[in-house]
Order: C-alpha cells, then sequence, then structure tokens
C-alpha cells in the first residue's frame, strides 16, 4: 500500500503550482463557519458557456462568487497553453499519529501531451537527498531506488488514477472526472477548488487546488489519501518550458532488482 500511495501522488500532483508555503498554511488553519459548497452537476448535464469551436469560454479574472465549473475551466485553459513545467519543490507528508511532519525536496519535469495526436504527459520527478528518482514516459512509470538498487516498474495508460489527473498532463477533463467543489479560502485572490474522483480509488480521497483568480493556475495543492494523511507541495524556481524527451526515457542499470506492480 505504502508504495501504491507514492504513485498516486506523484500522478495526482503532476503539474501542479504551488503558493508559498504561508498560504497553504493559512488555508488549513482557518477555522471559520462550515463554507459553503457549490458542487457541479454530472458531467452530461453541466453546460458551460463554448465557443464557434465547442471550447468553454474563460473569462480571467474569476468573479468574486465563480461556479466550480468556471474555476476548472479556467485551470485546464491555464495548462493547455504551457508547453511543459519545470520546478524545485518542497514536498510536505503530514501522517496521523505524528508530531510532525515529513519533508522531501527535489526537482520536477513535466511534459504536455496532446489527446488529439495521442502524444502521453510525461514527467520525472528527482529527490537527490534520498537517491530516489521517478520516470514516466506516458506509458510506463519507473520508481529507481539507487540506494537499493531496486526499480519498480507501473503500467499507468490504463491506470485509474492516471486517467482520473490526466488533464493536468494535458488530457482529461475535470468536471468529467471528478466531483468538483469551491470552499471557502483566507486569501482573496486564491479560489480553493476540492477534487473528489467520480470512481472511487483506493490511493486518493481528494485533491485541493489553490487557483489564482486572475490567472487560472493552480498556486498549491494538497492530497487526502485514504487514511487521512495529507501531502502539501510549495514550489520555487518555476518555469514554464518543454524538456527534452529523452530526459524521460529511462532504462533499469546492469546488476538492479527489477519489480513489476500492477495499477
Amino acid at each position: 500500500m505504502a508504495y501504491r500511495q507514492k504513485v498516486a501522488f506523484l500522478l495526482a500532483t503532476a503539474c501542479l503550482i504551488a503558493v508559498p508555503t504561508g498560504v497553504l498554511a493559512a488555508h488549513k488553519a482557518k477555522k471559520a463557519k462550515q463554507p459553503s459548497v457549490v458542487t457541479t452537476p454530472a458531467a452530461s448535464e453541466a453546460k458551460p458557456a463554448a465557443d464557434a469551436t465547442g471550447k468553454p469560454v474563460v473569462v480571467l479574472p474569476l468573479p468574486d462568487k465563480p461556479t466550480p465549473q468556471q474555476v476548472a475551466d479556467a485551470v485546464q485553459a491555464f495548462y493547455e497553453k504551457q508547453p511543459g513545467f519545470q520546478a524545485h519543490f518542497t514536498q510536505i507528508v503530514k501522517k496521523k499519529g505524528l508530531a510532525t511532519g515529513i519533508t522531501r525536496e527535489g526537482v520536477v519535469y513535466l511534459q504536455r501531451g496532446d489527446a488529439k495526436t495521442g502524444k502521453q504527459g510525461k514527467m520525472r520527478w528527482e529527490y537527490p537527498n534520498e537517491e530516489v528518482f521517478y520516470f514516466c514516459d506516458g506509458v510506463t512509470l519507473w520508481a529507481y531506488e539507487r540506494r537499493e538498487r531496486l526499480a519498480t516498474k507501473v503500467p499507468v495508460k490504463n491506470s485509474q488514477v492516471y486517467q482520473a489527473t490526466s488533464y493536468l498532463v494535458g488530457q482529461g477533463n475535470l468536471a468529467r472526472d471528478f466531483q468538483t467543489e469551491i470552499l471557502g479560502s483566507p486569501e482573496p485572490d486564491v479560489v480553493p477548488l476540492k477534487l473528489t474522483p467520480r470512481k472511487g480509488t483506493q490511493v486518493m480521497r481528494s485533491l485541493t487546488l489553490l487557483v489564482d483568480r486572475k490567472t487560472g493556475a493552480v498556486r498549491g495543492s494538497r492530497l487526502i489519501d485514504p487514511l487521512g494523511d495529507e501531502t502539501a507541495l510549495a514550489w520555487k524556481d518555476v518555469k514554464y518550458e518543454a524538456t527534452d524527451d529523452k530526459a524521460f526515457e529511462w532504462t533499469p542499470p546492469a546488476g538492479v532488482q527489477v519489480k513489476s506492480l500492477q495499477p
């Protein structure tokens, strides 16, 4: 289960652009009355405004009281324009029973796919201090623990988790794949959009995106797993640019033990 949760986290948080840690902390610490929640209807019932090509009309900045559909459309419109994403990150995992969170740091590279051409989104996560690396070419996800001389591969193309989060690398649709809710926010320029998978998974309860009201960019993320543990990401040195495809290709070195994990 532990490894499955790691894989789910990586797939569910790909291409998110996190806000400074202070904003995430403020969002969590706010103890106001239960915020009003607006839930999207099923994808077949949702009828957002569209242009002549059928694409949703996105108006920015978002209104004072946006609908979940408006926020979801703004997020997707923003990422459809980005060829790729690179950043240093700090990952904080808070587990029940632990007084302090577990902090990890590293570098991430993400490449947007194209649903029309069939090109899959790609990702690469590096944890240099732990000598742990993840490579995903859109078909296979490799986890390589260099100190342990161990490599684990997971087929992701037909993975339920991959399908539920594929919009982050150019495929999928938020309103179709998730129940979406608008939550209260202590930050006037941030709209929290809570995503709950329409199809249940064993690795993710919900994913909350802190969406920039002016641009539609996701400025922060908080993932809750089925056990109630929380994972937050914070980024720095963000760049929106493509990465050479070779960076996402990987073959286990000679002498490395290889294991396969089915989704």
